[in-house]
Formats: C-alpha cells, sequence, structure tokens
C-alpha cells in the first residue's frame, strides 16, 4: 500500500478547507447572517473558471482542484442569493460582470495562460470593490470567518501545483490577499462599529 503523493493531500486539504468556508457562509445565509450578492457570485465564477482554465491547461494538477471546486460554488451561490441575497445593483458592478466575462472570452480565444491569469487578477481586484463597499458600509452582512478561510485555502494548494508559474500562481495569490483583506476591513469596522 502506497502513500498518497503529498501534492494529493495538499490539493485535497485546500479542497476541505474551501467546503468548510462556503458549508458556513451558506449556514449563515440561510440564518439571515449573511447576504450574498449574486453579481459578486458571478462575477467571481466567472474569473475563478478563467483561472482555473488557465491551470488545467497548464497541468496544474491537484492544485487546480479548489479552483474547480470554488467556480461550482460561485455558481451555486449566485443562484441562491438571488433568494437570500441582495437586489440592487449599480451599474459598476454590471461593468465588472462585462470584464470578467471579456476576460474570459480572451482566453477562449488567445489561449494566452499568464496574461489571461494577470487579467483576471486585475478584474478580480476590481470586482471585490462591491464587497468592500458592502464590508464597510454592512458589516454584519458578510462573513469574516468565511473571507479568511476562502483566503487560506489557497496555501496549500500552492503545495499542490505540478507546475509554478505566473499563469498557475497569480490568480491564487491575488485571491489570498483580497479575501483576507475583505476580512479584515469586516473585522475593522465592526470594532469601529
Amino acid at each position: 500500500m502506497s502513500a498518497l503523493p503529498f501534492n494529493d493531500i495538499m490539493g485535497a486539504l485546500a479542497v476541505l478547507i474551501a467546503l468548510v468556508a462556503y458549508g458556513i457562509y451558506v449556514w449563515q445565509t440561510l440564518r439571515g447572517q449573511a447576504r450574498p450578492h449574486p453579481l459578486s457570485w458571478l462575477i467571481f465564477a466567472i474569473l475563478t473558471g478563467t483561472g482555473y482554465l488557465v491551470q488545467l491547461d497548464e497541468a496544474a494538477g491537484p492544485g487546480s482542484w479548489v479552483m474547480a471546486i470554488t467556480t461550482v460554488v460561485c455558481l451555486l451561490l449566485c443562484l441562491m442569493s438571488f433568494w437570500q441575497g441582495e437586489r440592487t445593483f449599480p451599474w459598476y458592478e454590471w461593468a465588472f460582470l462585462f470584464a470578467a466575462a471579456v476576460v474570459f472570452a480572451f482566453y477562449l480565444w488567445s489561449g494566452q495562460p499568464a496574461v489571461s491569469a494577470v487579467l483576471a487578477s486585475a478584474v478580480m481586484v476590481l470586482g471585490f470593490g462591491p464587497t468592500v463597499t458592502k464590508a464597510w458600509t454592512r458589516p454584519h452582512s458578510d462573513s469574516v470567518t468565511t473571507f479568511v478561510l476562502n483566503g487560506l485555502k489557497f496555501i496549500p494548494s500552492f503545495f499542490a501545483l505540478n507546475v509554478i508559474s505566473v499563469a498557475t500562481c497569480v490568480f491564487p495569490a491575488t485571491l489570498v490577499v483580497a479575501n483576507l483583506a475583505v476580512a479584515l476591513v469586516i473585522y475593522a469596522r465592526r470594532l469601529q462599529l
């Protein structure tokens, strides 16, 4: 009986952290403690899907598993949020959605993994804008725990990657920073109020 390879273990750990994070978020949403934002989750799904396809095409291996799970869960949360979440969307959120779709189409059309990953990262940072705004104005409408876990889930995924490159690392690295930054904003704002 042979032991599992280290990168498989790290890939599975990343997926486990993601499932715990999203489980907490769904639970809090169903209890009315979190109000998901459908457009944000759709933006996250499109961009994470782009990141996953980049990693898949670059043979990232088990390091890409968490991106696949995240894409699917973001789509499910988008659907769920139509019933449990926000209902109004300013023009700039539609612009971020359009930009996410353009980045996805660019990757499919051009096949440029590094450029696509950098573009997806840039749009993701912009796409976090509404989330940061909501975290600042209504800090009790989101989960600090979920954002922390969603940042941390990518740490083991880096150890699970078969290929280390700009194309495979820049997007998850961006998500580590963005998720932890939102968690910090929520936490600091709650202390302030």
